[in-house]
């Protein structure tokens, strides 16, 4: 199996070119993504063709089929583009739908990730959590400093005490914008999280508007206008091989 390895500000993963490569099951690629007897990644990307586009599918680390990937979906516009299929602007076919993207540098790229939806007040482990729909499920916390929360710890209670799993995401606001770190569904704390960026963006806006979201990994442009986003930001081609399996 061929692959390209990608990241987007950190969060990595396994890119699989579907006019040559079968479709993975889930079993594979939760081998393709263990980081000590695969090749090591948050997640697999399939990525194809499309007459309009391209077209992503997207498996989290454990093998489950995740709805949404900002980071996921900008490596997957760069794929494509690099790939020939498609220009500089095009679309791409998610399990949201069609989601605009544009290459607006070299390797940078900008993201439609569509509606975003601020819901009520959860708590979570005695504090005030907004959940947020970015056609997956966040929560998101502000806290007066990201550093000295358990993400990882907290995360993992609240995905298995909610069903179906969420995202958790913990921001706190900075001069330059917000810091942000995120625990992500069916795979722990990642370096960056596009969909949670969106939906910490979201929370500290409260309205239409711009903020840069400062991950470990790296840094990314937000934009709400409408209830709807778009994410910019970096993406890279780390290395390409064949897996054994």
């Amino acid at each position: 199996m061929k692959f390209t390895k990608m990241h987007g500000i950190g969060n990595d993963f396994v890119v699989l070119d579907g006019t040559a490569e079968l479709r993975p099951d889930p079993e594979t690629v939760a081998e393709l993504c263990d980081r000590h007897f695969g090749i090591g990644a948050d997640g697999v990307l399939y990525v194809t063709p499309h007459d309009r586009g391209a077209r992503m599918e997207y498996w989290n680390a454990d093998g489950s089929v995740a709805e949404m990937c900002g980071n996921g979906l900008r490596c997957t516009a760069w794929f494509a583009h690099r790939a020939g299929w498609v220009g500089e602007s095009f679309e791409v076919l998610t399990e949201r739908g069609w989601l605009s993207a544009e290459i607006v540098g070299d390797h940078r790229v900008r993201v439609a990730l569509g509606s975003v939806s601020v819901g009520d007040a959860v708590d979570v482990e005695g504090s005030d959590a907004r959940s947020v729909d970015v056609g997956n499920p966040h929560l998101v916390l502000e806290v007066d400093s990201v550093d000295e929360v358990d993400v990882p710890g907290i995360g993992a209670r609240a995905e298995v005490a909610t069903p179906g799993g969420v995202n958790t995401g913990f921001f706190e606001r900075t001069n330059s914008g917000i810091r942000l770190r995120v625990n992500e569904r069916g795979v722990g704390e990642t370096l960056a999280c596009g969909s949670g960026a969106v939906a910490a963006a979201a929370v500290a806006l409260d309205g239409d508007g711009a903020v840069d979201v400062h991950l470990p990994g790296g840094r990314v442009h937000v934009e709400v206008v409408g209830g709807r986003s778009w994410i910019t930001g970096p993406v890279a081609e780390s290395f390409v091989g064949d897996w054994a399996g």
